[in-house]
Formats: structure tokens, C-alpha cells, sequence
């Protein structure tokens, strides 16, 4: 198999944007947090949260789209740099992820990101750092498994 990493990257983040939407999906059902990151994806595409059905499968795909372009970005950043102590690179990257994300929102005043609670802020750093680290081994496992990278 021919190494493409951008194929593997996409992949790698795809897997985690589900793996942490399901997190973030649930954390919101249970009423942990009253917005999670498929709302602000919503925001970045329609400017506000629509709900119901159409709205929940815009967000869907906006979040989709930025997961594995995220991971794609992850991937060419590990080529850069190493895949030493890729799990800990994959949570600060979440983290890095989680800070750009919330402050690009608040510096452009979008709807979701004023304001927003402590209890939501840590359930989104949670699901960010899901994300990273779910990058992180499923760009390891990839590579192992395939030798795209």
C-alpha cells in the first residue's frame, strides 16, 4: 500500500470527531452541559443552533468535515516533528484545538461562544482532549496496521 497521509490523517480524525461526538452527544443528553461541539459546528455553518432533524444532520456534517480536517493537520504536524510520545502530543493537541476553537468563537462574537459556563468549558476541554487523543492512536495504530505514514 502507497503512503498517503493524508489519507491517513483524515481517517485518524474521523474516528475521533465520532468517538468524541458520541461523548459530547451523551454528556449533553445526561444534562452535564447544555452545549457541546456539533452546537458550535452548527454555529460556524448556519450562525445559530438550529434544532430538529435538518439541523442535527447540518451539524453533523460540519463536525465530520472539521474532524478530519483537523486530523489531516494532526498527521502532517507528526511528520514534522515525530511520532515520539504521540499520545501526549494528541492531548495538547486537543487542548490547542479546545483554546483556538472557544477563542476564535468569542473574538468573532458567534452565539454559543459568549459566555460560556465553567461546567461547559470543562465537559468541551473533556471532549476536545477525546478528540486529541483519539487522533493521537488511531494515526498510531493506522501506521502500524497499514503504512500509510
Amino acid at each position: 500500500m502507497m503512503k498517503d497521509r493524508l489519507v491517513a490523517g483524515g481517517v485518524a480524525g474521523l474516528i475521533a470527531i465520532i468517538i468524541s461526538n458520541i461523548y459530547g452527544l451523551t454528556s449533553k443528553a445526561l444534562g452535564f452541559t447544555d452545549r457541546i461541539f456539533i452546537d458550535f459546528a452548527k454555529v460556524l455553518i448556519m450562525f445559530k443552533p438550529y434544532k430538529g432533524s435538518l439541523g442535527f444532520i447540518v451539524g453533523e456534517i460540519a463536525i465530520l468535515t472539521i474532524g478530519v480536517l483537523w486530523g489531516v493537520v494532526y498527521a502532517y504536524i507528526i511528520k514534522i516533528t515525530s511520532s515520539r510520545y504521540n499520545i501526549l502530543k494528541g492531548w495538547g493537541y486537543g487542548l490547542l484545538l479546545w483554546m483556538l476553537l472557544s477563542g476564535f468563537g468569542t473574538i468573532f462574537d458567534l452565539p454559543l461562544f459568549k459566555d460560556i459556563p465553567p461546567h461547559a468549558a470543562i465537559n468541551n476541554i473533556i471532549e476536545s482532549s477525546i478528540y486529541g487523543l483519539v487522533t493521537a492512536y488511531a494515526l498510531s495504530v493506522l501506521d502500524q496496521e497499514t503504512k500509510l505514514l
